[in-house]
This record gives C-alpha cells, sequence and structure tokens, in this order.
C-alpha cells in the first residue's frame, strides 16, 4: 500500500508539472512519454481549450446579424430589395430578370447594372441588355443608299429578339451565376417573401399606429397637399371619417402633443392606410414606403411650388393647378400595395387585391366590431345613452351618477328567488317513474308456487 500510494503522488506531481510546464519548452523530451504522464487527457484538453474558445467568443449584448443565407426572411429580403432602388445603379429590366428576381436568389446591387452575393460566394454578374447602336455615319450611309427604311422593320425585329435571347440568358444566371458551393444556387425565396402581413392584428395595428404618428407630425405639409386615394364605395370598406371614429383608440395610439385638427387627420390616416409614413430627409418631408423604398418629396405638390422650367408668365396667370399624390400609383410596379400579384393573397374574398384593398376591408372589419360592441353596451346599460344624456341636461337633472352596491339583505333576498326560479324550472323537467317493486312480486309468486 505506501509503495502505490508513492507511484500515485508521483504521478499526480507530474501531471501537474507538465501543466504547468507545456511539453513545447522541453525538446529533448521523447513524444512518447510526455502522451503517457498525462493523467486526465479530457481534463487537459477542456482546460486548454477553454480560454481559447473564451477569447473569440464575445457576448457583448447586441443581436447576432442573419446569416447570408435566410430565405425565409422577410427582412433580409427587403434589406436586398433596398439596393436596387437607386435610378442611378439599377435601370428598369423586364419582370423577368426584375430586381424582385435578382433579390429573390440572395443578389444585391453593388454597381452599375452589377449585382453580386455579398457574404456568399462573392461572385458577380452585370445584367445589361443594351445592344451596339448604329453610328450616325452608318446611318447616313444607309439613308443615302435607300435601305433605311427597309430594313428598320428588320431591326426592331432582330432588337425584340436580341432582347429576348438576353431575358433567358440571365434567368439562368439567377441560378446558375453562384459558385457551385453557394448555398443561393440550391434554393432562393418562396413566391409569396414580398407579401406583406395586412391581415393580422398584432402586425397591421402596430404598422398603422407607426405610420399614422408619424404623418401627424408633418400635419403642415400635408394639410393643403391634393390626393388621390382607393376609391370606398367597394365592399367591406367604410369612408374614412367612419374609421377614424369608429377604431379603438389603442390601434391609432394616443394624439400627440399638438393636436391635430380633424381634416389633418382624416388625411394623415387616409395616406397611412396606403402604406406611406412620414420622413424627413435634409430638412424636406417625404412620404416614405417601406415595402418598395419609394419616396415622394411633399415640396413639388404644394400649392406655392413653382417648378423651375415654368415660365414667369404661367406663374402670374395663376392657372397652374399643383399635382396630386396617387396614393396607389406612386409605388413602383412591383410593390404589394399597388401589384395584387405581388402581394399574393389567397382565399376567399381576399384573392386577387393588393395590400391597400386588404388592409382597408380588415381596418374596416375592425370598426364595424367596435361599433357593434358599444351599441350592446349601450343596451345593456353600462354606456350611457347621448339622447338620455341630452334630455337630462335640457330638463336641468343631475347628471347620473353609477348605481350604489346592494346591501347584505338584498343579496339574500335575490339568492332566494333565484333558488325558488332554478326549483321551479327543475319540476318541469322531472319525469316521474313508477316503482318497480311491484313487478318483482309478481314474478316471484308463480316461482313459489312451482316449489
Amino acid at each position: 500500500m505506501p509503495e502505490a500510494i508513492a507511484t500515485t503522488k508521483r504521478k499526480f506531481y507530474k501531471a501537474l508539472d507538465s501543466l504547468q510546464n507545456p511539453p513545447a519548452t522541453r525538446p529533448t523530451e521523447p513524444a512518447a512519454k510526455r502522451v503517457r504522464r498525462s493523467t486526465s487527457t479530457t481534463s487537459t484538453v477542456s482546460r486548454s481549450a477553454l480560454p481559447h474558445k473564451s477569447s473569440n467568443w464575445k457576448d457583448d449584448g447586441t443581436p447576432r446579424p442573419p446569416p447570408n443565407f435566410s430565405p425565409w426572411s422577410h427582412e433580409t429580403f427587403l434589406a436586398r430589395l433596398k439596393t436596387f432602388s437607386s435610378v442611378s445603379l439599377w435601370h428598369p429590366k423586364p419582370e423577368a430578370i426584375s430586381e424582385v428576381e435578382w433579390a429573390k436568389r440572395g443578389w444585391v446591387c453593388i454597381d452599375v447594372n452589377t449585382v453580386a452575393c455579398r457574404g456568399g460566394c462573392e461572385k458577380r454578374v452585370v445584367v445589361n441588355l443594351d445592344r451596339p447602336r448604329r453610328t450616325s455615319t452608318e446611318q447616313r450611309r444607309d439613308d443615302a443608299d435607300g435601305e433605311a427604311h427597309d430594313e428598320e422593320d428588320d431591326a426592331n425585329d432582330n432588337d425584340s429578339a436580341m432582347e429576348d435571347a438576353l431575358v433567358e440568358r440571365y434567368k439562368t444566371l439567377l441560378v446558375n451565376g453562384h459558385a457551385e458551393h453557394c448555398l443561393w444556387r440550391k434554393a432562393g425565396c418562396k413566391d409569396d417573401i414580398y407579401r406583406l402581413q395586412v391581415v393580422r392584428p398584432s402586425v397591421w395595428q402596430p404598422e398603422l399606429r407607426k405610420r399614422y404618428q408619424s404623418l401627424h407630425q408633418m400635419c403642415d405639409a400635408i394639410r393643403d397637399v391634393k390626393i388621390k386615394a382607393l376609391p370606398h364605395n367597394t365592399a367591406g370598406s367604410l369612408p374614412t371619417e367612419r374609421l377614424l371614429a369608429d377604431l379603438p383608440a389603442d390601434v391609432l395610439g394616443p394624439p400627440g402633443e399638438e393636436q391635430p385638427t380633424p381634416e389633418d387627420s382624416l388625411k394623415a390616416l387616409e395616406i397611412a392606410l396606403h402604406g406611406w409614413r412620414g420622413s424627413e430627409d435634409s430638412g424636406n418631408e417625404l412620404l416614405h414606403c417601406d415595402a418598395c423604398v419609394q419616396r415622394i418629396g411633399l415640396w413639388m405638390y404644394q400649392p406655392d411650388y413653382k417648378p423651375a422650367h415654368s415660365s414667369s408668365d404661367d406663374d402670374n396667370d395663376g392657372h397652374g393647378e399643383p399635382a396630386t399624390i396617387d396614393l396607389v400609383e406612386m409605388h413602383r410596379e412591383h410593390c404589394p400595395w399597388r401589384n395584387a400579384a405581388t402581394q399574393k393573397s389567397v382565399g376567399g374574398s381576399l384573392d386577387g387585391l393588393n395590400a391597400c384593398q386588404i388592409l382597408q376591408r380588415v381596418v374596416s372589419t375592425c370598426a364595424c366590431e367596435q361599433r357593434r360592441r358599444s351599441e350592446e353596451q349601450q343596451k345593456l346599460g353600462q354606456l350611457p345613452d347621448d339622447d338620455d344624456e341630452d334630455q337630462l341636461d335640457a330638463e336641468g337633472d343631475a347628471p347620473r351618477t353609477a348605481s350604489p352596491a346592494p346591501s347584505r339583505e338584498e343579496v339574500e333576498r335575490q339568492d332566494k328567488e333565484r333558488e325558488s326560479r332554478l326549483k321551479k324550472l327543475k319540476s318541469l323537467f322531472t319525469i316521474k317513474r313508477k316503482s318497480a317493486k311491484p313487478v318483482e312480486s309478481i314474478k316471484a309468486v308463480p316461482a313459489r308456487a312451482a316449489r
């Protein structure tokens, strides 16, 4: 036993010495011997690995950015689509290779008509549909030869065929432009990734509230602006006045410090129902759409706005009318607030409607439900009727107060009356049955006679 204890203590001190003095500092020691004296390999590896892991891992409380390959994320899709919003970098393309299709497949715009897979395979594709044009010298030569008119139709046909061929080529590059190992080459976003959630109350109510309150902060900029909205005579849609009066108070939120006029509130709600929010850039008020990143400068639609190209005679006449903001058509063509095919609403009466039409129906339904509840509460006496209050004020009576709580005797009397009514109801539904004893006695008599 003493020898075994000594051997164990010697191994323990050798293992402790190997931890304090790494094997790299003693190159003359055999490698096999260093491995043998490691009595606890698991603990040694875990101890040496923990400091290395903690040095690379940082937890500063900030949320981690989403991965590059996230075809399920609506937010990352809109972030990629936002890179195509600059008209100086991205020019309009056919629908088959539009910016929506490139964003669905993980591409972002980084240069003039140039897309790249940032954070992934880093591949680049230049999307150019322009074909070389003939120079002015070649055009004059063709006119002199008399061949220009004959070749004009052929040139148009060739241009159309060339564009179709280029579109098909770029449709394949939407997928094959990625590297072989890139995940975006294997799968992309679903077709309904652009759909806006305008049906769920947990989504459309805070979004509508945010847009409505942002427009309240710029009432002076929208007060004199002419707008064109969707007609409210469609099925299931209420006028804006009804919506503003019947919606619950928590949907639009509490008013700000400055109380806007009813006209300003109606216009702010009308604009918010069409997907626009108020923003400011360099001191200029704008209408901004978060879905298609379209922006409208409100200064161009004010009554006193004078375009730079207009003549002084036109300005002095005073016949020029300010332009009107079409709240639907001012969205980009692919925006779900305008395009029903992009919204891809499925099921029932919402099929084939854009996001503006769907939101108006949903908000109208919410307002009707709130009005129905208020009317039911008035009928039950929980809310005072407006006609009764006016009559009391005209007669000079005291205002209506809440009824006092009943006393203990009244409660006991009401309970007894309730119990008596329940007993009467039970007696009406009670079925009396004859006793089974006579039947048993009749059967027992023949049995005793047989004995």
